[in-house]
């Protein structure tokens, strides 16, 4: 059985750093986990650097694991486009990381640019772009079943709100 959860922040923030290699996540943070019926984390998505027109958005995952489900994916854009209504999500991936790469560009975002020795291992950042009116035409924003009834926007803090 696959539960989401919406608590356990910094738990999620470390095992989603460790997973995707990604060092900071700037500003305030909060989370949303897949977990198995052990309560460990199957996957996690990760938002920061909410300013009320952007957010960014970190997808981890447990290697190798059935992770992938409509109800989590529901809930890490509901978030974004319906609870805080932001125009752009961006999505931040190592340039090695080409996996991640497609992963995102099928779920319809796009190539922005690149931060060259964004790392301190020098290797590079990818930038990647979802705006809210090109998820609002996906098929997944169109699940009745999650609109409106899995997410309140009290469930989740950014202490301090947009910049």
């Amino acid at each position: 059985m696959k539960i989401l959860r919406f608590e356990r922040n910094d738990e999620a923030v470390a095992w989603a750093k460790k997973v995707i290699g990604i060092e900071g996540m700037s500003g305030d943070v909060t989370t949303i986990s897949l977990v198995d019926d052990m309560d460990q984390f199957l996957a996690v998505t990760v938002f920061s650097s909410y300013t009320g027109t952007n957010i960014d958005m970190h997808i981890a995952a447990r290697p190798k694991s059935r992770w992938l489900s409509r109800g989590f994916f529901n809930a890490s854009f509901e978030l974004p486009f319906r609870v805080l209504e932001v125009p752009r999500v961006t999505g931040l991936i190592r340039a090695e990381n080409l996996n991640a790469q497609r992963f995102v560009s099928k779920l319809g975002f796009q190539y922005e640019g690149r931060m060259r020795k964004a790392f301190s291992d020098g290797q590079d950042l990818v930038l990647y772009g979802l705006l809210r009116e090109e998820y609002l035409k996906h098929p997944w924003s169109k699940n009745e079943t999650t609109r409106g009834t899995t997410l309140d926007e009290g469930k989740f803090s950014f202490h301090g709100g947009p910049a």
